[in-house]
């Protein structure tokens, strides 16, 4: 098996695309409606939207290959005046989880983050999906706040972390 994790371009947009709906299903499907799902997603995964993004100054993919085919990605941006460095998206098909990449993914953004002067990675995860928010506690990230999530019609609560780069490569091996 070959596994990469490289830069995202914009041939890759279509395959983030069906990464991100094919992991939300298997996410968010037991506490957010389908409807509400492809809402959200129809307004903010389009190729135009993915390509708008792609092109945003300080935001930034890599994208994880295994035997050439992209089964996940990291989404990061870079906000000049919170000084923070968050990871937006971290997915993973359901079928390549439990591999490493989400890890290898996140070493990456670090490494990114390292560059743009930054020393600490921010995130959210909904309380309600238990294995992301349990995956990000077991790699040294804290919650400290609370914050409304809407997709669609529907609100979870988005539990928002960070942890210290530093001690994050030491964290994911």
């Amino acid at each position: 098996m070959s596994v990469t994790i490289r830069q995202w371009t914009t041939g890759d947009l279509p395959a983030v695309r069906q990464v991100t709906w094919d992991t939300w299903l298997d996410a968010y499907s037991s506490f957010i409606p389908e409807s509400d799902l492809r809402h959200y997603f129809d307004m903010h995964y389009t190729l135009d939207a993915l390509t708008q993004l792609y092109h945003a100054p300080l935001t930034n993919g890599f994208v994880a290959e295994v035997n050439g085919s992209v089964v996940g990605y990291v989404k990061t941006k870079f906000n000049k005046e919170e000084n923070r460095f968050y990871v937006s998206s971290l997915y993973i098909l359901p079928g390549h989880q439990g591999m490493g990449l989400g890890g290898k993914l996140m070493v990456s953004a670090e490494e990114l983050a390292k560059t743009l002067g930054a020393d600490t990675t921010w995130l959210g995860v909904m309380t309600q999906n238990t294995p992301a928010l349990d995956w990000y506690k077991r790699h040294g990230f804290t919650f400290v706040e609370e914050a409304p999530f809407t997709m669609g019609q529907t609100t979870v609560v988005h539990l928002i972390g960070f942890r210290k780069i530093k001690a994050a490569a030491n964290a994911l091996h």
